[in-house]
């Protein structure tokens, strides 16, 4: 009697879904949604709440009152640091994602794919303080001055992997076909793209913008080191906790988590909608 064995070769190319059973998937899954409950969702829900409280001190919230939102809009050093961050926002939002197409478009003709994705995800892999570090470093020896700019350069390099990987992946819905076919037809290369490839990946582009705004606005660990005094919201909560707790800090917190969650959830409807259409044609 001869006993049947699987090779790991092919235990590999099984399904991971059916190394479970049902019970087991159920319990996983029930894991996961309570540790991303537990510890991502619920410390920034528990800080709006802490804003909308009418005491000004941490409690369990009992009371609802903007007070702390009055506060907020009174600080002139706050409103200047917000002002920064969404211009900041806005500027990365712009060249993050257009460098992410151009990026997304090379590597449709590239021949080493897989390196050139690895290159274009590298500052994901690079830690902000290092990263942060490193341009001031860069910016010193070369005699650059310009807070606003140096910024806006490690925002945008933080942003663009992100970037490209979403329009990279709108970019994976153009079928080849139908780029010969438009070819054929006498179109170059700039009019398929705009009137074939763009309205594909336009839902990918726009979320890309949002996430690349939403990554500038709350980025710190490369901006503390290029502001050169100029602060962005992440650095003046910093800096603010390092002297007291006071209100509009949570004020300023509150809003930057609705604000951010609001922009996020904008993103992944447009990219949800966009799958749908594609799974209905």
């Amino acid at each position: 009697m001869s006993t049947k064995t699987t090779s790991p070769g092919a235990l590999l190319r099984i399904d991971p879904d059916a190394w479970l059973s049902d019970q087991s998937k159920d319990r996983l899954w029930k894991a996961f949604m309570g540790f991303w409950i537990l510890y991502i969702l619920a410390p920034p829900i528990m800080l709006v709440f802490i804003s909308l409280d009418t005491a000004p001190y941490v409690r369990v919230p009992q009371g609802i009152t903007l007070s702390k939102y009055e506060l907020m809009l009174q600080s002139e050093p706050l409103i200047t640091a917000m002002e920064r961050s969404i211009k900041l926002g806005v500027v990365t939002m712009i060249v993050a994602p257009l460098l992410g197409l151009l990026a997304a478009l090379s590597y449709r003709k590239t021949n080493y794919k897989a390196g050139f994705v690895g290159a274009m995800i590298l500052p994901l892999f690079v830690p902000g303080v290092v990263q942060g570090f490193s341009l001031l470093m860069l910016f010193k020896q070369i005699g650059f001055g310009q807070p606003f700019v140096s910024t806006a350069i490690g925002h945008t390099i933080w942003a663009f992997p992100f970037a490209f990987l979403v329009i990279l992946t709108s970019m994976s819905t153009v079928r080849e076909d139908v780029l010969l076919a438009s070819a054929d037809l006498g179109a170059n290369e700039f009019e398929t793209f705009r009137h074939v490839i763009l309205p594909q990946i336009r839902p990918g582009l726009i979320s890309a913008i949002i996430f690349s705004f939403v990554l500038s606005f709350n980025e710190f660990s490369r901006t503390v080191f290029l502001q050169f005094g100029q602060n962005t919201v992440p650095t003046y909560v910093f800096a603010k906790l390092q002297v007291e707790l006071s209100p509009e800090v949570f004020a300023l917190a509150g809003f930057t988590v609705v604000f951010s969650f609001i922009l996020i959830g904008i993103a992944i409807a447009v990219l949800y909608r966009s799958t749908s259409n594609n799974q209905e044609h």
